[in-house]
């Protein structure tokens, strides 16, 4: 048990994917997975939820950190499973059945001022257009189009926001907050100029991949 902790990070990446995407997608067509507000049911995932980032927080502060640096500490967890744990696991599998024979590349460190001035700033650094920033860009914003594409739907059918968090509540919840973690990858797809923001070309594949995946499922019978 306590190896399958680490033989199994990279297969995590999957279930991390598909609750980082699935329920936000279901969430823009109106359909719920979860149990209701009014539903005995919702006080287990409640509460599994609530022990586990409550346990996490906790364990984190006795460490001696901050509230800040366990809120940093979710959105990097979020960010290598959605990206180098799922590369990881592809390549494991290819190289498994011998169709990859890949070999570790040592790549050059070198860091400018203005980007040592990001670091000290807290400032996530980006700059590259790697496949990995591809993915979570793209997640990131299918989060976000099917939250507003939610509170739109929401507003005109004229059921209300208060209407749609009792019969999606979790969903609502996983969406908005998967949201408001990726604030720093809107940053640097759509607000930042400096050069550690997202290339502009990786903003319009990523954008145009997450408003396919959206319109597609949103077509779908």
């Amino acid at each position: 048990m306590g190896y399958c902790t680490y033989c199994l990070w990279a297969v995590n990446s999957l279930a991390t994917l598909y609750y980082s995407i699935i329920p936000s997608l279901y969430l823009l067509r109106g359909i719920p997975l979860f149990p209701q507000v009014s539903s005995p049911w919702l006080i287990p995932f409640t509460y599994v939820i609530f022990a586990k980032y409550a346990g996490s927080l906790v364990e984190y502060l006795l460490a001696g950190g901050t509230i800040l640096g366990w809120w940093n500490e979710q959105r990097i967890w979020l960010y290598k499973r959605t990206s180098s744990y799922l590369f990881a696991l592809i390549d494991t599998v290819l190289k498994t059945i011998g169709l990859s024979d890949s070999a570790f590349v040592i790549t050059a460190k070198v860091t400018d001022q203005e980007a040592s001035e990001r670091y000290e700033k807290e400032i996530m650094e980006f700059g590259a257009s790697s496949p990995m920033f591809t993915i979570i860009a793209t997640v990131s914003l299918v989060n976000l189009l099917c939250f507003l594409g939610m509170v739109k739907k929401a507003v005109e059918s004229g059921s209300g926001l208060v209407m749609t968090f009792q019969a999606m509540a979790l969903q609502v919840v996983l969406c908005g907050t998967l949201v408001v973690i990726n604030w720093p990858l809107y940053e640097g797809l759509f607000f930042r100029t400096d050069k550690g923001k997202i290339p502009s070309s990786l903003t319009i594949k990523s954008f145009t991949l997450a408003l396919a995946t959206c319109i597609s499922f949103s077509l779908l019978l």
